[in-house]
């Protein structure tokens, strides 16, 4: 209701203003030096139009703002003057329609409604602005000062009898008596504007960043209306009180630039937060004049071209159909003047935001996103470029960038927005914005925005990159896995070969001849004679001889019947350069395979070893352990490591130590089991 109340004082400010431009054209032309120095055309007109519309954006947003209400107040009242005023001068100057009491009412209208009003009410909005609130609880003293002084000047006009009023004659028109207390009262409203310049000076000095911006601004305007009015004074002193160019003009563009400065801390500093406001206003605005227009105009054409010919009822509607088609096209060359209105030089960030969330619903690649989202990032604040990281639970940040070489250049990247969702930190948007300027709280919160979009696109993609990065795992671990298993049955085939020749080579020549042996000594002891027997056992025991040794790369039966210590050191006594150390906690039995996989592996070790050798078990905690210091250069590597990883344990290599740990929690048996396992493994005698 208090907005729709701000739209229709501006509604009323225009009404009134183009009211007075045709009045004040039939009285003086508008070029002459009474329209300009004493009429203010048309720079107060312009300020009354901006005043009212500014006020209007204001209460749009901040309904209860006395600013706005300062400010529509400032537009409809200069208004009233204004065509008061001209109209005034139309009756008693050009003889315009009307008596000649009623051009005197109206001129006392116009003083009324006039300057020292206005004036006063711009000294309040200057101790105000631009938050509405005083700078400390004293300065509420100051606000007396116009106040008191506008109080004075009303009192003054409203003495005089309004049929009465001499606009020509300044010294008729009040007396000695009222003349006194009217320049006591503007004396006061002067002092009152300057107590408002010196607000926005305090206020200018304890500020930073945008909002010294915007009060610079403000200042400005404040600051221009004091040296108006000292030179409006000093000139009129001069010029035995009349006005003239020179000392009226300076305080008329004073007043045209004030809404124009509030226009751009609003638009570029981002006072009051008014973009969007502004953007609508500009879109509705523009649609329909563009309707009345249109439908006008192609109504009056069309109704020459076809006049007579055809009802005009279908005239209409052809027209309105017309209208309705060139509408959408004009309307998107309308939308891009509205946001360069209401944004600035930020590119349509709201429309930019928009485009980024259609593309993410459109499921980008991943090696598109980070592009994507920096490309958006710095559209939408007008940066020099921007870089978007995405953290990767478990590996290296991914980046993307957009425009960063030459941004780096020119400009430090600032500021940094993360990527948060449910508290997490998924990444995070560095801007670079161009030397000397600072990111707005607007554009903070557009990127916020941004990033708050982002936040489930970087989950997925997270998710989707730990996703990846496991299957690789697996994958690898399977090709390994399917590596090994290829190795240990290639082994186990070689070993196998290898086996069956050296049985073939080394057992079976002892072997060959004994059936022979056999049956000559059956044919000996059948004829009485003496049997041979002494060679015959002679080569067995040779053969048996040669399978013992062969059968020491095979699970030795000691393995299985005594244990890991045992065995360890019947093979290092053997190769008689190799020393074992075990600890005590290490001198338990282990599950079959675990002692397999350690004695096959010190086997190994041992052959290959070009030196002496020390061999030390140790049980760590959950895991047995095997060290092996010495040099073994033609140690089989890959095969002991395939060995250890098929127990679930791992090697650790270097040219003078192997380091076995292989896990043995819950893979301890009772003796009772090894002892059995030992009995079947071993046949009795």
């Amino acid at each position: 209701m208090l907005a729709r109340a701000a739209w229709v004082l501006f509604a009323l400010t225009f009404l009134l203003v183009a009211a007075d431009v045709a009045v004040a054209a039939q009285a003086v032309s508008l070029t002459s030096e009474t329209a300009v120095a004493v009429h203010g055309f048309p720079f107060v007109h312009g300020a009354s139009l901006g005043s009212a519309l500014m006020g209007a954006l204001i209460v749009s947003r901040y309904h209860r703002h006395p600013i706005g209400w300062l400010l529509s107040g400032v537009g409809v009242l200069t208004s009233i003057s204004l065509l008061a005023e001209g109209y005034a001068y139309w009756v008693l100057e050009s003889d315009g329609p009307g008596s000649r009491t009623l051009g005197d009412v109206s001129a006392w209208l116009s003083q009324l409604f006039g300057g020292q009003i206005v004036v006063a009410l711009l000294a309040l909005m200057f101790l105000l602005a631009p938050d509405g609130r005083f700078v400390s609880r004293r300065w509420r003293h100051a606000a007396l000062v116009p106040v008191i002084g506008a109080t004075l000047c009303l009192v003054a006009i409203l003495s005089v009898d309004p049929t009465e009023f001499d606009l020509i004659n300044a010294d008729a028109r009040f007396g000695p008596v009222r003349d006194t207390a009217l320049s006591a009262g503007f004396t006061m409203i002067s002092l009152g504007l300057v107590l408002g310049l010196l607000s926005m000076v305090r206020r200018l000095r304890g500020s930073s960043g945008e909002e010294r911006q915007q009060l610079r601004l403000i200042a400005l305007s404040a600051g221009l209306a004091a040296v108006g009015l000292v030179i409006l004074f000093v000139g009129q002193a001069a010029n035995g009180g009349q006005q003239t160019w020179a000392s009226a003009l300076p305080l008329f563009v004073a007043f045209f630039l004030m809404p124009i400065l509030f226009a751009v801390a609003v638009l570029r500093y981002r006072l009051y937060d008014l973009d969007v406001i502004i953007n609508r206003t500009v879109v509705v605005a523009a649609g329909a004049a563009f309707a009345a227009v249109g439908y006008t105009t192609l109504v009056v054409v069309a109704g020459q071209l076809v006049e007579g010919r055809t009802n005009g009822f279908w005239l209409s509607l052809l027209v309105t159909v017309l209208v309705a088609l060139a509408f959408q096209p004009l309307r998107r060359v309308v939308v891009r003047v509205a946001n360069r209105a209401a944004y600035g030089a930020r590119a349509q960030p709201y429309e930019a935001l928009a485009d980024f969330s259609r593309r993410l619903a459109a499921a980008p690649d991943p090696d598109d996103l980070l592009p994507a989202v920096a490309e958006a990032a710095a559209r939408a604040v007008s940066g020099r470029g921007a870089r978007a990281t995405l953290d990767v639970p478990g590996g290296a940040s991914v980046s993307g960038s957009w425009g960063w070489a030459a941004s780096v250049e020119e400009g430090s990247p600032d500021p940094v927005v993360p990527v948060r969702i449910e508290g997490r930190e998924l990444g995070r948007i560095v801007v670079a914005l161009p030397r000397g300027r600072q990111l707005r709280p607007a554009d903070l919160r557009l990127l916020e925005a941004l990033a708050d979009q982002t936040a489930v696109a970087f989950r997925n993609t997270s998710l989707a990159g730990v996703l990846a990065v496991r299957v690789a795992e697996l994958a690898r671990t399977t090709s390994q896995l399917d590596g090994s298993r290829r190795r240990l049955i290639a082994a186990d085939d070689a070993a196998r070969r290898a086996l069956e020749a050296a049985i073939a080579r080394e057992v079976l020549p002892f072997l060959r001849s004994l059936p022979d042996e056999i049956r000559r000594a059956e044919v000996a002891v059948s004829a009485g004679a003496v049997a041979d027997l002494d060679r015959l056992v002679e080569g067995t025991n040779q053969a048996l001889e040669a399978l013992r040794e062969l059968t020491r790369g095979v699970t030795p039966a000691q393995l299985a019947r005594s244990g890991l210590e045992p065995t360890l050191r019947s093979l290092l006594a053997r190769s008689g350069a190799a020393e074992l150390t075990v600890h005590e906690s290490a001198g338990r039995r282990y599950a079959p395979r675990v002692e397999a996989a350690v004695y096959f592996c010190c086997v190994e070790a041992v052959g290959a070893a070009t030196g002496p050798v020390s061999v030390e078990l140790v049980s760590a905690g959950d895991d047995l352990v095997l060290r092996i210091e010495g040099a073994h250069e033609g140690v089989d590597v890959q095969g002991v490591t395939d060995r250890v990883e098929a127990v679930g344990g791992e090697l650790r290599a270097d040219d003078r130590l192997l380091v076995l740990t292989i896990p043995v929690a819950g893979a301890a048996e009772p003796a009772s089991a090894l002892a059995g396992a030992a009995s079947r493994a071993v046949p009795s005698g």
